[in-house]
């Protein structure tokens, strides 16, 4: 008995020696392996060098090439280590990563002012977040079934407006505490997280309200930012838990599939991207951005993306354009989402959200304001969603979160960090159509009681 016992004791400590070496070995392996944007990390810390360097000496002019190669180099590292930190990328993961961490830097005076200009340049005036999301938005929805598409929205804008009611008349009730009064919480706080980001929502709002109360724009503006932004920060990690949630309970999500009222759904045959096609794909977002232009610039009331959405769904639904042309645009859209989401988030993070404005108004409370509203919306949503036939967790960020983000941009990031891309055509129609009636309710509000 005594030999059998110690026959077994050198046999499992053996056993375990040789396990400590296993994964010693597997993890020595994995870093050896270990890739950033494709390059080895060695590779990549050096072209990170190279890119801090040209940074501090100036050397990025207003131009594509420095301004996508910050954005890429950033942004690929930023993700890496929101995907691979073992806390980070439980409950946030790469995408609130890559938007919050560049915010970080640029609010911590680590980027030069150079750079800043740059990338604002680059992502906001020359146009790349608009470049990314009409590939997002046109190779999406032709992504779905036309017959889903049509069932889905009928269904959803209800959703989503009773679920933003809910969060209008919280706003409401939370500013009678914070001292804003009932209709001040909701002129100030509710209407402006939900009119549909900074550009198509806030300062529209602010241009009306400076009218109607005889006070400047840029004081009005400056009240109603905070709440802008910290909505979208919040929906972004909201969207990041709601992920990590549905790993846990399974039964709430259909990963990434909104409606799940039992009808069988056409599959889309895999992608097979060509050269040729891919370039097809391309012209035909900017073709279809650019009819939504022309609509806009004659029915200014309706913002392009709008207009742009209004016309691939009619084309979708209808059917009239080949499917060849069909899978040419879902191939660009997906290489889009492939190839330059990281830098995209970057962008967003380096020049749409601005830390400093927000910490000014911040308090405790005001957050918790925020973080009430998000949730009431989200929550309600996934309720109603449920109810009409669609996956709880699904319909909470299509017609609950994405009613507070910031337009095209905040889309991006709350379903990246939701790691729900396919949601982007009902998210889009959600975002525009919901910001377009709070904008009119904001206008007709302040007329009214202020």
């Amino acid at each position: 008995t005594f030999l059998k016992k110690t026959f077994l004791k050198k046999t499992f400590l053996k056993k375990t020696f040789l396990k400590k070496t296993f994964l010693k070995k597997t993890e020595r392996l994995s870093m050896k392996d270990f890739k950033v944007a494709g390059f080895p990390l060695p590779l990549y810390v050096l072209i990170l060098a190279l890119t801090v360097a040209c940074m501090f000496t100036g050397c990025v002019p207003k131009s594509l090439v420095p301004a996508f190669l910050v954005l890429m180099v950033f942004g690929e590292g930023l993700n890496a280590i929101g995907n691979n930190v073992p806390v980070v990328k439980t409950y946030l993961g790469g995408s609130v990563i890559c938007i919050l961490g560049s915010a970080v830097l640029t609010a911590g005076g680590l980027i030069p002012e150079q750079t800043i200009e740059t990338l604002d340049y680059f992502v906001n005036d020359s146009g790349f977040l608009i470049f990314y999301i009409a590939a997002l938005i046109c190779g999406s929805l032709f992504n779905i079934d036309r017959n889903l598409l049509l069932r889905a929205t009928v269904k959803l804008l209800p959703v989503a407006v009773i679920s933003l009611s809910m969060g209008i008349l919280l706003s409401g009730i939370m500013g009678i505490i914070l001292g804003e009064g009932f209709w001040g919480g909701i002129l100030y706080i509710g209407v402006p997280m939900t009119s549909g980001g900074m550009t198509a929502g806030t300062v529209p709002l602010s241009a009306m309200y400076s009218q109607a109360l005889g006070v400047e724009a840029a004081d009005v503006l400056t009240k109603m930012a905070p709440a802008t932004v910290l909505g979208n920060c919040v929906a972004i990690i909201f969207g990041g838990l709601l992920n990590n949630f549905g790993k846990k309970h399974p039964e709430t999500t259909g990963n990434g599939v909104l409606v799940n009222d039992g009808k069988t759904v056409k599959k889309t045959p895999p992608l097979k991207p060509t050269f040729a096609s891919l370039c097809t794909g391309m012209i035909i977002a900017f073709a279809f951005y650019q009819l939504g232009a022309i609509l806009h610039r004659f029915v200014p009331v309706i913002p392009t993306y709008a207009w742009m959405i209004i016309a691939v769904v009619l084309v979708k639904g209808t059917g009239i354009m080949s499917e060849e042309l069909e899978d040419a645009a879902r191939e660009w859209g997906q290489f889009a989402i492939k190839s330059w989401t990281a830098a995209a988030l970057a962008g967003i993070g380096f020049t749409l959200i601005d830390l400093n404005t927000i910490l000014k108004t911040l308090t405790p409370l005001y957050l918790i304001t925020v973080v009430l509203i998000v949730g009431i919306i989200t929550f309600t949503a996934s309720v109603l969603g449920k109810l009409v036939g669609f996956f709880p967790l699904e319909s909470a960020i299509a017609a609950g979160m994405c009613t507070t983000n910031m337009g095209g941009s905040g889309n991006v990031a709350v379903l990246s960090s939701a790691h729900r891309m396919e949601l982007l055509p009902f998210a889009q129609i959600v975002t525009r159509s919901c910001g377009a009636l709070m904008l009119t309710i904001g206008g007709i509000l302040v007329q009214m009681v202020g």
